[in-house]
């Protein structure tokens, strides 16, 4: 099974254990979101004339002919009529920050077909302090689900090498690094700011969706983009694992705190990082019980509420970084091992139980 089949299968017995009304769990085709082209094209063939909801995926449990439910196996269903007999749906939107501006057209049809068959939605996502899920006006259920999945499943076989752990022994090349494989707004403005010559950084123009920077930053790539979501290039000494600072660009920049597994790959590598998003991110890390590192520099930034501010203090940082010497950072390094190893080991070995305490919570509120 993928990644994704796994998680929706714990998800869904917790929804089984936990929510004993009658429901139904749905996910996007591409387990990511709303697809308008594939939308457009379904209602053309099939409902020209009729509201129609393009959930589906069919998750676990209504992908075969049977289905484990509570303990037993029993035939499963697979229409969409008969998804609308179920009073609860459960809507999976974990994986991407939800957009309701540019998915209008289908939250919109989502509520209109659920009211007319009576049916409760609740929509479960990892974003926080969010103008979108407020606009969906929906029951909403928030879960770290990135956290969740990136220790569990992308990075969990990285816990168990000696490579990996034994990060003094790898030497410290960059002072920081900052990679950019999809072009954003806040992301190139980031790059204006900074020093280009004092660290390390990847730019790629036009970016793999097409999109032109036409600023003053040079395009830049250090090497083949393997380090993709599900991947860290570990065997090999790279600019990914011998720099000192990670900058985390995450993909939201001001509206909402939504982490992806961006955050995850310097706590993997041992890494102090800096996060680009939007006010109350370190504190969102914070509670989840993970250290930062306001010991070694201003964390203050974090709360700053103007954004060009937020911005300009976390590039004040890389560039202090910037210029320090390798001895300089190797005594840094040393300084915040315990920081570095406790963010390391939290990762493994409590956020799992965390993250899944914390959907369980949610459902239990249901």
């Amino acid at each position: 099974m993928r990644t994704y089949d796994y998680i929706y299968f714990i998800i869904d017995e917790l929804i089984d254990q936990q929510f004993d009304k009658d429901h139904y769990s749905l996910a996007f085709d591409d387990d990511l979101r709303f697809d308008h082209d594939k939308f457009y094209a379904y209602k053309k063939e099939y409902e020209p004339t009729k509201p129609l909801i393009v959930l589906n995926h069919n998750l676990g449990r209504f992908n075969y002919d049977y289905c484990y439910l509570n303990g037993k196996w029993i035939p499963s269903t697979n229409t969409f009529q008969s998804k609308l007999e179920h009073k609860f749906h459960f809507i999976q939107h974990h994986w991407e920050p939800i957009n309701y501006n540019l998915d209008k057209i289908f939250w919109d049809n989502v509520q209109q077909v659920y009211k007319e068959n009576g049916i409760t939605p609740f929509v479960l996502h990892s974003e926080y302090r969010s103008k979108d899920v407020e606009l969906l006006g929906m029951a909403d259920i928030h879960w770290f689900a990135h956290a969740y999945l990136c220790s569990e499943f992308y990075f969990k076989n990285y816990q168990k090498l000696k490579l990996v752990k034994d990060y003094t022994a790898r030497p410290i090349k960059h002072r920081w690094l900052c990679t950019n494989r999809l072009l954003r707004q806040h992301r190139t403005d980031f790059l204006e700011m900074l020093d280009l010559s004092l660290g390390c950084y990847s730019l790629l123009n036009p970016d793999p969706n097409g999109l032109t920077y036409r600023g003053p930053v040079p395009a830049h790539s250090f090497d083949s983009h393997e380090n993709h979501s599900a991947e860290i290039v570990i065997n090999n000494l790279t600019p990914w694992n011998t720099s000192f600072l990670h900058v985390v660009n995450e993909t939201v920049w001001q509206d909402k705190i939504h982490f992806t597994e961006k955050v995850f790959k310097p706590i993997v590598l041992h890494q102090p990082f800096v996060v680009l998003q939007a006010p109350d991110s370190l504190v969102y890390l914070r509670s989840y019980g993970f250290k930062t590192f306001g010991e070694w520099w201003d964390e203050s930034y974090d709360q700053i509420q103007d954004p060009q501010e937020r911005m300009q203090a976390i590039a004040d940082i890389v560039n202090w970084i910037g210029t320090k010497s390798t001895e300089e950072l190797e005594t840094m390094r040393m300084e915040m091992a315990s920081v570095l190893e406790h963010n390391f080991t939290h990762f493994y070995e409590n956020i799992p139980a965390i993250c899944l305490n914390e959907l369980s919570v949610g459902l239990n509120l249901v």
